[in-house]
């Protein structure tokens, strides 16, 4: 007998949507204020090119990982992960140099480095359930030193820049349908609308998933 294929929950899929997008903008704040992020040709974040969370391929794993009771993660969830790390600020932040972890990777840039490392402050900063919920920058300070060496020395020379900077107001995106410019560049914040637009448009046409009344 073949199995049911297991797919989220109208609401699973709205709070995953929700999350991202929050993250997007998270993370293109502190690149404009930082000035990083030039060489990274998929921008917005996580948004847009191969294996983006907007993607259905993506979407339809990730959005299992809310569910409660757990599902499998490595059967339902690792696929959509696996997928999402072909995006390239992935593949250079995952790979270290093995020649001395200070130094980019081969192919990756020291922007592309400090995008990594901002990337992975912001999701520290988010209250995610599977990293243990939402951390101060003192915390992530500490949990930095636990990461892989490479990843180690790129997070403990961005967090105090980061600290530094007024924090986004990411409480005021609470709608995918009209969320404000929390302070991105004004032609980015047009590009998270339309493909956020764009992607309710795509669940309801070919997954029947009405997201947005």
């Amino acid at each position: 007998m073949q199995e049911t294929e297991l797919i989220p929950t109208q609401n699973e899929v709205r709070t995953w949507l929700l999350t991202t997008l929050k993250h997007s903008f998270h993370v293109e704040y502190f690149l404009d204020k930082l000035g990083l992020g030039s060489k990274d040709p998929e921008r917005p974040h996580d948004l847009v090119g191969f294996g983006n969370k907007f993607e259905w391929d993506v979407i339809k794993g990730f959005a299992l990982a809310l569910r409660e009771p757990k599902v499998d993660f490595e059967k339902y969830i690792s696929p959509s992960r696996e997928l999402h790390r072909q995006q390239y600020h992935h593949r250079k932040w995952n790979n270290p140099n093995p020649e001395d972890i200070t130094k980019p990777i081969r192919g990756a840039s020291r922007e592309d480095m400090f995008v990594g490392a901002v990337d992975a402050t912001c999701s520290l900063l988010e209250n995610r359930s599977y990293q243990g919920g939402n951390h101060d920058y003192d915390e992530i300070t500490r949990l930095a030193s636990k990461n892989p060496p490479h990843r180690t020395h790129w997070m403990l020379k961005i967090i105090p820049d980061m600290r530094e900077i007024k924090q986004p107001e990411l409480f005021l995106i609470d709608n995918l349908a009209d969320f404000p410019n929390i302070g991105v560049p004004v032609d980015l914040y047009k590009a998270i609308k339309s493909r956020t637009a764009e992607t309710l448009e795509m669940l309801k046409r070919d997954y029947d998933y009405i997201i947005v009344e």
